[in-house]
């Protein structure tokens, strides 16, 4: 039961945050809690890094402010004493338009005192610029750069590559020629 303590607490921080409760969501929170949101600062100058309770506050009044409804489902989540993971897809209901964003998070928190000490988030920029503009960033892109952006093409034959897990533990890998 103990070990499922902290996994509770990151659900019910989520709950709290994306629902809106400010006050229940800095409940679970460090009092310095740090938070950074990896996008472009340029154009999301709210989600650079953060510090302290207020911070976090100030995040949940903007989302309450830009969206009428906001969702979200915890498809992964591990944690343990002192961090947890998580990934989650949000729905977030513009006000000024009614348009929905969806999109997956990777979130990642360090736990401290079984308290949210940190919290790190990935987002797909492209596709978060592409939903709030409800512009293709790609496509042009794709036309003007062509060729430079694509990878060579590898034939069937060519070099494969093996070795133990995910590392290759400092040796340099066998390889193998051949198809």
């Amino acid at each position: 039961m103990i070990e499922q303590l902290p996994r509770q607490r990151v659900l019910n921080f989520l709950d709290a945050f994306y629902g809106g409760d400010t006050a229940t969501a800095l409940k679970y929170c460090d009092d310095e809690i740090r938070s950074m949101v990896y996008l472009p600062v340029e154009l999301f100058p709210h989600l650079g890094p953060r510090q302290g309770k207020a911070a976090i506050s100030e995040l949940i009044a903007i989302h309450a402010a830009r969206y009428s409804k906001r969702r979200f489902e915890v498809k992964f989540l591990v944690a343990d004493e002192q961090r947890a993971a998580a990934i989650i897809d949000v729905a977030f209901t513009k006000r000024t338009d009614g348009r929905v964003l969806q999109m997956p998070i990777g979130i990642f928190f360090a736990l401290r005192r079984g308290l949210v000490a940190e919290l790190r988030s990935f987002f797909d920029t492209i596709d978060m610029i592409e939903q709030l503009t409800g512009r293709d960033l790609i496509g042009p892109l794709l036309r003007e750069a062509g060729p430079a952006l694509r990878p060579p093409p590898v034939e069937p034959s060519a070099v494969t590559v093996t070795g133990r897990g995910s590392s290759f533990e400092g040796r340099r890998p066998k390889v193998a020629k051949g198809g």
